[in-house]
């Protein structure tokens, strides 16, 4: 495992070399990986992995290099072509996996991985000591080891997508890839773990289920075992009122009371107004009783608020409470400007598009700068004559027979 020296000239993880065959479930562990300074050699089919044919596409950038979906996730790795499925492939995936400490995949009836045992959880051709991590839907062993998934259907499953959304409409599901990239983030945590006990317990194995890390939030299996369904469901907020989210003049303000004392808190924000001046509703189970009734006073005496101005008032009295911004207010907030929580990335057609940074900060630095996303078999050649030794004629035939 790679080691920062005493300038942090070399990241975090210096010297690890990662292979990718598992497409889109495993392309956040690979970014992160990534961004931690290991060499990710993408293994993609020769038509392309499916995450380049995903929108939104870079304006005036055709064919497979014009996603900016697939240029964030694939952003500061080297890409391959391979027909990974296929029993001819297997030469080529031992000599792969002979170079890889890390070995990505996420095997499947539907896409299926040549050498891969699905009953022993191996694969034939990785070295003893590499580090498999495998993120599925609902993971390599059980009876629903092979159903498919969206990422809306693994959050769905998982039950906390029942909690999510108005009382009176539909329930709601994040959107983009979150409960796929949220796996992806535990199984590098799981990685990490892995290589730093390397030298002392030699390879593991790593079996990520979407599923279990969705369903492992909030309590849900055992609020599940002990309630059953909650009966709730959306009717109810997470808290009672001041918690919320209300309407202020320029935008949503969210509040989070969840202490005795956040009441007092809400009040000095507001300069006690009369309307809540009631000392029984210094009881949560009053204000509890009193939902409906509370939210619209509330939403009333902040209406015409500037959310800022309640901020600032409402941090200072020592309640937890924030402005709700939309994806371009984000971008443009002041705190997340002078953080550098966007950073340049670059795109197909040489430009470059603000795309979210690493999520921590370390000194000496622990992480490397972007490099543009691989193009469809950029680094073929590289790999395959340059670092596996074989010859331009094989490379051709290999291109003309499918199999990269």
């Amino acid at each position: 495992m790679g080691r920062l020296d005493a300038e942090g000239e070399a990241p975090a993880l210096a010297g690890v070399r990662v292979l990718d065959l598992g497409g889109a479930l495993t392309a956040y562990a690979a970014r992160l990986l990534a961004d931690l300074g290991a060499d990710v050699l993408l293994a993609e089919p020769p038509g392309g992995d499916r995450l380049r044919r995903s929108p939104p596409f870079a304006a005036g950038v055709e064919g497979t290099d014009a996603s900016l979906l697939f240029a964030y996730y694939r952003a500061t790795q080297r890409g391959i072509t391979l027909a990974a499925g296929r029993p001819a492939a297997l030469d080529l995936l031992g000599q792969l996996g002979a170079m890889a400490d890390v070995v990505l995949v996420s095997p499947s009836r539907r896409q299926p991985l040549a050498g891969w045992d699905a009953e022993a959880g191996t694969l034939s051709w990785s070295r003893p000591d590499a580090v498999l991590a495998a993120i599925t839907p609902f993971g390599l062993t059980g009876p629903m080891r092979d159903w498919r998934a969206t990422p809306m259907v693994s959050y769905a499953m998982s039950g906390l997508m029942h909690r999510v959304g108005a009382a009176d409409g539909p329930p709601l599901a994040p959107p983009g890839r979150q409960a796929w990239d949220e796996a992806g983030a535990y199984a590098v945590l799981g990685i990490l773990a892995a290589l730093w006990s390397r030298e002392r317990v030699g390879g593991q194995v790593l079996d990520l289920s979407v599923h279990e890390v969705q369903s492992s939030k909030d309590w849900l299996v055992e609020r599940y075992a002990v309630e059953g369904m909650d009966q709730w469901g959306r009717v109810a907020g997470v808290g009672y009122p001041p918690t919320g989210v209300y309407q202020c003049a320029d935008g949503p303000f969210d509040v989070a009371a969840h202490q005795l004392a956040h009441w007092d808190s809400f009040l000095t924000m507001l300069g006690h107004p009369d309307e809540l001046s009631e000392p029984s509703l210094t009881d949560p189970m009053v204000r509890r009783e009193l939902f409906d009734v509370l939210h619209e006073t509330i939403q009333q005496l902040v209406s015409q608020r500037s959310r800022g101005e309640l901020v600032e008032l409402g941090q200072r009295a020592g309640l937890p409470c924030a402005m709700l911004l939309s994806p371009a207010e984000f971008a443009r907030d002041e705190h997340i400007v002078a953080r550098g929580t966007l950073v340049p990335t670059p795109t197909p057609g040489d430009g470059t598009v603000a795309m979210p940074g690493p999520a921590h900060r370390a000194v000496p630095e622990a992480l490397v700068p972007r490099r543009a996303a691989p193009r469809l078999g950029e680094h073929n050649r590289e790999v395959y004559v340059g670092e596996l030794g074989h010859t331009e004629d094989e490379l051709e035939r290999w291109a003309g027979e499918g199999l990269v």
